[in-house]
């Protein structure tokens, strides 16, 4: 027995130190892990460390003087936001508030987080950095901008290919439990994690949603910033561009460490308003008044067809062609709810993990921008149709 009770001290000894070595070597992974277990979408000050994406003045988004949504369908989009955990709901019409709603606790200044809807900002960044010659193509091998790839399989790949969620480069799972997959969501190393993802298929063949494209997308364009613009950061970039000139608030990125990769994935933390207006510049085709933010002939690529996912453009999904559940990849073992097809046929969306969207419907000058708390029950359908039902008339 004594001997047996000292193996068993050993082994607790053993295992004791192997976590006092782990915790050592991973502490930013466990202390992220720690900090968010249980945590609402509503709170963002365990999401550390930041970076500050500075606002410029919040632009006021003009309410409607008239009531081009029907009282009664706005009703219904808000009970349908209620019933899968919304956090808040606004519906812009021609540029206007035709409608705004939070949850108690919540105000049109809270800053939640937002998850996936970050890569369609990436995506929007992308072609910033396109129409002020930060970048020259999206259609060239990134691997010049990326030392770590050595080997020749992912010589090929392009943005473009990030960009679809076409690299063809291997996916790190979360629901399967893939250490790199942590490591992305929680360590201190993310950029150089996703960069490890090796080549499976060949560049543009097949889709397959993952993070690891969006933050290797992510390092890309941070390093062409910081060559072009004398070692600027990503967060300072985004802030002065796109940030300012939409008019919105200050927001934070949720980063590897204070001056290393953000995730461009996702924790990118804003306002509802802020969502909204970032929805206006995709309508108006990268326009803000009369200032191109964005190139409107990147816009159109951005929400067109990939060849390897009619549903998916440049990090924002497309509501055509119909599908009753909206897969994302294998790995992931999920598929977002679509119960209908869209009432219009030129919907693009950003979506956020759990119920984060912003709906775009150009044919109707329609944004409905939703927070929420995770919900996978979260059906894509009502909110756009019920909008576009209640429309009072189709907006010139």
């Amino acid at each position: 027995m004594k001997r047996i009770l000292k193996w068993l001290g050993w082994l607790v000894l053993a295992l004791l130190l192997a976590l006092a070595v782990f915790v050592a070597f991973n502490w930013t992974f466990v202390r992220n892990m720690s900090t968010g277990m249980g945590k609402k979408y509503a709170e963002t000050a365990h999401l550390l460390p930041v970076q500050s994406v500075k606002g410029c003045g919040e632009r006021p988004i003009p309410a409607a003087t008239t009531a081009p949504i029907s009282a009664e369908k706005l009703a219904e989009m808000q009970a349908f936001s209620d019933k899968h955990f919304g956090l808040g709901l606004i519906v812009l019409v021609n540029g206007e508030v035709a409608y705004e709603r939070y949850a108690k606790g919540i105000t049109p200044s809270s800053v939640t987080q937002s998850l996936s809807l970050n890569k369609s900002v990436t995506s929007l960044m992308t072609g910033v950095a396109l129409g002020d010659g930060t970048l020259k193509s999206i259609d060239t091998p990134v691997a010049p901008l990326l030392p770590e790839w050595t080997n020749a399989a992912r010589q090929k790949i392009s943005l473009r290919h990030l960009l679809s969620m076409s690299s063809g480069l291997h996916n790190y799972s979360m629901s399967q439990g893939d250490w790199p997959a942590m490591k992305m969501m929680l360590a201190d190393d993310i950029e150089q994690t996703a960069l490890t993802a090796k080549a499976e298929k060949a560049p543009g063949t097949e889709f397959k949603y993952k993070n690891g494209d969006a933050q290797i997308a992510g390092a890309v364009l941070r390093r062409a910033i910081a060559n072009a613009h004398k070692g600027e950061s990503y967060a300072s970039y985004l802030s002065r561009t796109l940030w300012c000139g939409v008019g919105n608030g200050p927001a934070t990125l949720w980063s590897e460490s204070e001056t290393g990769a953000p995730r461009f994935y996702a924790g990118l933390q804003a306002s509802l308003r802020d969502w909204a207006r970032v929805g206006q510049l995709v309508l108006d085709k990268g326009k803000v008044g009369e200032k191109q933010i964005v190139p409107a002939t990147y816009i159109a690529e951005m929400a067109a067809p990939s060849p390897a996912n009619p549903r998916y453009g440049l990090f924002i999904w497309r509501g055509t062609p119909w599908a009753k559940k909206r897969p994302y990849s294998p790995e992931a073992g999920i598929n977002a709810i679509h119960s209908a097809p869209y009432s219009a046929d030129d919907v693009v969306f950003m979506d956020g993990y759990g119920g984060q969207r912003v709906y775009i419907v150009p044919s109707a000058k329609l944004i409905i921008a939703r927070l929420s708390e995770p919900d996978q029950k979260f059906d894509d359908a009502p909110l756009v149709n019920l909008a576009l039902a209640g429309l009072q008339a189709l907006p010139k």
